[in-house]
């Protein structure tokens, strides 16, 4: 990958700063060591970029079938790129955040249909993602079965029983039950 060294412009960096909480310096750093990730000439990842160095960021876990949905949910407006600014702005928010901010990123990397609800596929995907996460092979994931634990978990939050968990419900209901936030949030442990 080149070096794309470009300069931030200072709304840019005041944008980032309110957002993180970083200093110039830091953020100075972590653009060198994004944009040495980016195709020679452009300052945004593609998906396979950004996967590849997220898998980088945490190399003591498996983020592998999470990468993609972690950054359709970091790419904020759409575009199917993610410039510095959003992924700077949405990683120190997984990472250094409050929880109920990482629970929120959480919510959105599950909503994979992107439609403001997480539905009992999606939390089926969440159980082989985060089983992967956790190290847990298949043959110790099979112990438990995945739609047992989908039904526990759409009966504990679901609040309003329309088979769909909202992000209020998701939240508040992970908040609530440390073993279902253990479960199902990805960020707990960066």
């Amino acid at each position: 990958m080149g070096s794309n060294q470009v300069k931030i412009d200072d709304y840019v960096y005041e944008s980032i700063a309110k957002c993180t909480q970083l200093k110039r310096d830091d953020i100075n750093l972590w653009q060198e060591r994004f944009t040495q990730q980016c195709t020679p000439g452009s300052t945004t990842m593609n998906k396979e970029q950004f996967c590849k160095f997220y898998q980088e960021l945490r190399p003591n876990e498996n983020v592998k079938r999470l990468s993609e949905n972690i950054f359709r949910a970091f790419d904020s407006n759409g575009d199917h790129g993610i410039s510095f600014s959003e992924f700077l702005i949405a990683y120190v928010s997984t990472t250094e955040a409050p929880l109920e901010d990482k629970l929120r990123y959480a919510f959105n990397v599950y909503d994979i249909d992107r439609n403001s609800s997480i539905d009992r596929a999606e939390i089926l995907f969440i159980l082989h993602a985060m089983f992967e996460l956790l190290g847990m092979s298949d043959d110790t994931s099979r112990k438990f079965s995945y739609d047992q634990c989908a039904d526990t978990i759409m009966k504990n939050l679901d609040v309003n029983e329309d088979q769909r968990i909202s992000k209020e419900e998701f939240i508040q209901g992970l908040k609530q039950d440390p073993f279902l936030q253990s479960l199902m949030n990805p960020f707990q442990h960066v």
